[in-house]
């Protein structure tokens, strides 16, 4: 797959909206605190100016989600700027597998050029409370999530060079995963983030010297523990470099799997029908985030597994009947001879639903090798590199 250099002219300013300084009212809930299994305890309770790890100090607070917060700090050892994600002390299953993984990429010492479109870690360190510890992950700081970047996009969807371009970058990290023996099973939109421009260093002043100028809001809540609202960059980008992140859901490649993974719009009929799966899932998720890149739409359903095949069936054409047989869940959407259950469909191809012709219909050939009902007939991450 060829990058297009015509990708390299095209330019979009990203400029988020500044909040003003005030204490949250008590009864108004943000950041962590609007999570639906919120615990305070579970959380360490960072504040900014706070230093970690003797080198590792807070300027900004970048994001949130249920087992960690991330901070832009200063690290004081070579005054660069590092991301510091905070695991919570329980429910830590996802940030100690995230560990192993990266561990284990790093012991291995390989120049895949793949490596590069992928998040590693600096450093890692435990913070030790009473009655457990908080795993800690140093990373270089990125830009925004591609499920930022498409939401600021007139249409929610990008041209077809930068998709490309993007597109060549994943497949590259991926076949670094696959060939070091790891699957990252969660692909998907928000676990992809931009490579910063090459001025990051003034990127990441603007944004410290905008927080401490003007903080953000703040809700203090119990025992010393104030919750900071998370500040957005604001930069100008044109390609799309993706890094690959979040590899705690991640499993070794030797052998097969049958628990269930992937969020529904980005689940892989396989893992829907109860079925054995291996490294070819991620390749499924690329076809689809490929597709929402390039549309700025859900290729499959998004709210339940019978929609989900319902699409399926739809765009892909029924399963192959052996394809069936691998395992007993699909008799809650087939009958014994491999019809649908559910409501008729009537077919439609993907070049159908999408506007285009020439370079178009080719990239619609190229995502439906991604798209097989069939794991094995899905082209791999190295194949795909070499599609035309």
């Amino acid at each position: 797959m060829m990058i297009p250099r015509s990708a390299a002219r095209s330019l979009s300013l990203f400029k988020r909206p500044r909040v003003s300084h005030h204490i949250a009212a008590k009864a108004h809930l943000i950041e962590e605190g609007m999570l639906k299994h919120y615990n305070q305890e579970l959380y360490y309770p960072v504040h900014t100016s706070e230093l970690f790890h003797q080198r590792y100090r807070t300027c900004v607070k970048l994001g949130y989600g249920g087992y960690s917060t991330v901070w832009l700090c200063l690290d004081e050892t070579d005054k660069s700027y590092k991301a510091l994600k905070v695991g919570t002390h329980r429910n830590t299953k996802s940030m100690t597998k995230e560990v192993q993984v990266l561990e284990y990429l790093a012991s291995r010492n390989s120049v895949h050029d793949g490596r590069s479109w992928l998040r590693e870690a600096c450093d890692t360190f435990q913070i030790d409370i009473p009655d457990g510890s908080h795993t800690c992950l140093v990373y270089e700081p990125l830009g925004i999530s591609l499920l930022e970047r498409i939401n600021l996009q007139p249409g929610k969807r990008l041209e077809l060079p930068l998709v490309k371009v993007a597109t060549y970058c994943l497949l590259s990290g991926i076949d670094y995963l696959h060939s070091s023996g790891v699957v990252h099973t969660d692909i998907k939109l928000d676990n992809i983030q931009e490579a910063l421009p090459d001025e990051d260093v003034e990127v990441l002043t603007r944004l410290v010297e905008a927080e401490r100028k003007q903080p953000g809001p703040q809700k203090a809540v119990t025992n010393g523990t104030t919750i900071y609202t998370s500040r957005s960059l604001d930069y100008k980008s044109g390609v799309v470099y993706p890094i690959l992140t979040d590899l705690g859901m991640a499993v070794f490649g030797s052998v097969e799997y049958t628990h269930t993974i992937q969020a529904i719009p980005y689940r892989a009929p396989e893992v829907i029908l109860g079925m054995k799966w291996n490294e070819s899932v991620d390749i499924w998720n690329l076809g689809i985030i490929v597709w929402e890149l390039l549309c700025g739409e859900h290729l499959f359903g998004r709210d339940n597994e019978l929609d989900a095949l319902a699409s399926m069936i739809k765009y892909l054409g029924p399963p192959p009947a052996e394809f069936l047989k691998r395992g007993d869940k699909h008799l809650q959407y087939f009958d014994e001879q491999g019809n649908w259950k559910g409501t008729p469909l009537e077919p439609t191809s993907l070049k159908d639903r999408l506007e285009g012709g020439g370079d178009i219909d080719m990239f619609v050939d190229f995502v439906q090798a991604m798209l097989s009902w069939e794991p094995e007939k899905r082209l791999s991450a190295a194949a795909l590199l070499k599609h035309p």
